[in-house]
């Protein structure tokens, strides 16, 4: 679902595009700029931040000139650097499990498109990538960007290369497969039922060579102060998704959230309903997704879940999570085990 409301411009960083433009010829990158719309400002690049319907037409143009696989020319350029304050501050986390609720929490500054939901499976964890603004298979190029920039931050934290990762694709093999696969370290999987990348789960708590503390906090406060401005020009719906997800234990009401966003909670409740929906079916939507994490961790009884996620009663956790599955949550649980 687009959670994008009518009449709203995703605003996309143009930092990638900016790298893009500066490895191509001269009279090809201003040609594409004139295709685009957008100034040719040489050297000091473009402005910070370009919608997103203008940089899906620099991908038209880019497939045009450089074919399907343009991407996979330039992507050894985009360095840890080129991520900004979010690429150094999952890359000095002390370990892979901070780094991963970094990308989680942050992910919008660089990919506002995408939003990432960890759950454990097993012996993996998986990071779900969801499409948040139905870009679909004919922008693949962008997902296929987002999961490369995933197992370029994650390689820095792990220290070497990683090759028991997975990375999967809701859609078909491309044309430029032989390609990709030169650029994935572990193994690729296509038609799969969601856009995933999975890792071992016993990489969680392993120390990160490249942890630094100072560097890691300074990265963090940049981050948060980047995801703040960004928050401002995004969906509602997203927003307040965001917020329950990065809550805790305390999980923010509907006023609180109001408060945080300085408007009235009336405001809010209207703003949620242009967009087609509510604080209580987004926290519903929250907790049933978390209630799906926590489940997988077989270190933590059913009680135990349903009092991380703010039910004091289990019943009514249980049958909560009926209305959301359609099983109960030992049922659910008996069939993760036999996967």
């Amino acid at each position: 679902m687009n959670n994008t409301p009518p009449g709203t411009c995703l605003l996309v960083p143009s930092t990638y595009l900016n790298v893009i433009l500066r490895n191509m010829e001269p009279a090809l990158a201003r040609q594409l700029l004139a295709d685009i719309g957008l100034p040719d400002l040489g050297a000091e690049g473009l402005q910070d931040a370009v919608p997103l319907e203008q940089l899906q037409a620099a991908i038209i143009s880019l497939r045009r000139v450089m074919g399907d696989d343009w991407y996979l020319q330039i992507i050894h350029r985009l360095n840890l650097f080129a991520h900004g304050s979010l690429g150094v501050a999952a890359a000095t986390s002390p370990d892979m499990n901070t780094a991963i609720s970094v990308l989680e929490r942050y992910i919008t500054i660089r990919a506002p498109f995408v939003r990432l939901v960890r759950r454990m499976d097993g012996t993996r964890c998986l990071l779900e990538v969801i499409d948040e603004a139905s870009l679909g298979e004919a922008w693949r190029d962008l997902l296929e960007i987002v999961m490369l920039g995933i197992q370029s931050l994650l390689e820095q934290v792990r220290g070497s290369r990683l090759g028991e990762t997975q990375i999967e694709f809701a859609f078909a093999p491309p044309r430029y497969l032989d390609s990709l696969k030169q650029h994935v370290q572990g193994s690729v999987v296509f038609d799969a039922p969601e856009h995933s990348f999975s890792l071992p789960r016993s990489w969680m708590e392993q120390a990160s060579p490249m942890f630094d503390l100072a560097m890691h906090r300074a990265a963090l406060a940049r981050v948060e102060a980047e995801f703040e401005a960004v928050a401002r020009r995004i969906s509602v719906v997203t927003l307040v998704r965001r917020t329950l997800t990065s809550s805790g234990e305390q999980v923010p009401g509907l006023g609180e959230i109001a408060r945080s966003q300085h408007i009235a909670p009336r405001t809010l409740i209207r703003r949620l309903k242009s967009e087609g929906s509510s604080y209580q079916g987004i926290l519903q939507e929250v907790r049933k997704q978390q209630a799906i994490e926590l489940l997988s961790d077989a270190s933590l009884t059913v009680k135990q879940v349903s009092y991380l996620l703010g039910y004091k009663d289990p019943s009514n956790f249980g049958r909560a999570f009926a209305q959301w599955t359609g099983k109960s949550p030992g049922a659910y649980r008996k069939e993760l085990r036999r996967q």
